[in-house]
């Protein structure tokens, strides 16, 4: 009887919408409810992917095997082009190249020491000068060297010049010269025109011998001295001692000036009293 009582309110419109809600409200709530298998997932053992745009790679403390390689590796070689950046040019990355003998200096010379000994040298400070119509020559010094320690010298020195000088003192030396002679002048022109002077037809006079310049340093030889200018330069002569150790007294030789493009009558005549 009661049940049948509380069946008939509920069937009642102010029972039966507040009980329908009710068991909507249940049956959504259970529906939506996950299924899981039981046991629970372990978060932290899912794979987590990440994007590698959005996380920089951390500098790496050793380089890595294609910077080894590179720097290794010479510029220009194993097939890669030279560069000519700034990179490539920093002091370091690049050997050094090694210069090759060059090919301008007789084989004979590079045979020879470089070992040149004590010092072998005669030298006398002189004053003798001589001057024609305003331009004069004045001898200053003169060194004597036997001519093998003087090659040695300039062998010594190095250099393309000096090599080239030694390799004309080893042919005189080869004809028999034996000493050089180092003679440094001072040309002054006290005139109003421009003057020239041609040293290379100048002779070295020595013991009824005479012998010509192989060279002449700190300048042309054919010296041109503006009006009240003065120049100086050195003659290197290769003579033959035929009297002792000693070359005795010289006498340098040299034809007249220019002066004003004419030429002047007269040689320069300067006696050298060197022992």
């Amino acid at each position: 009887m009661e049940s049948n009582q509380l069946l008939q309110r509920l069937k009642k419109p102010q029972y039966a919408l507040p009980a329908a809600i009710v068991v909507g409200m249940l049956a959504l709530a259970f529906g939506v409810q996950p299924r899981t298998s039981g046991q629970a997932k372990d978060v932290s053992a899912i794979p987590i992917e990440r994007s590698s745009a959005t996380v920089p790679a951390l500098p790496s403390a050793t380089p890595t095997a294609a910077a080894t390689k590179a720097a290794a590796t010479p510029a220009g070689t194993a097939g890669q082009p030279a560069s000519n950046t700034a990179t490539s040019d920093v002091a370091g990355a690049r050997s050094t190249p090694q210069v090759a003998p060059s090919s301008t200096v007789d084989p004979a010379l590079q045979r020879q020491p470089t070992q040149c000994g004590a010092l072998k040298e005669s030298t006398s400070a002189l004053a003798v000068e001589q001057a024609i119509s305003g331009l004069s020559i004045k001898a200053t010094k003169v060194a004597v060297y036997p001519i093998d320690y003087f090659r040695c010298i300039l062998m010594a020195t190095g250099g393309q010049e000096a090599y080239g000088l030694a390799s004309s003192i080893l042919k005189a030396e080869d004809q028999g010269q034996t000493h050089i002679v180092l003679i440094d002048l001072w040309l002054a022109n006290a005139s109003k025109q421009f003057g020239q002077v041609n040293l290379r037809h100048a002779t070295v006079a020595m013991a009824g011998q005479s012998f010509v310049p192989l060279a002449t340093l700190g300048g042309r030889a054919e010296v041109v001295v503006s009006s009240g200018q003065g120049r100086t330069l050195s003659l290197v002569v290769a003579i033959k001692n035929s009297i002792g150790e000693t070359t005795g007294p010289i006498t340098l030789v040299v034809e007249g000036p220019l002066l004003g493009g004419n030429q002047v009558p007269g040689k320069y005549q300067l006696f050298l009293p060197t022992p």
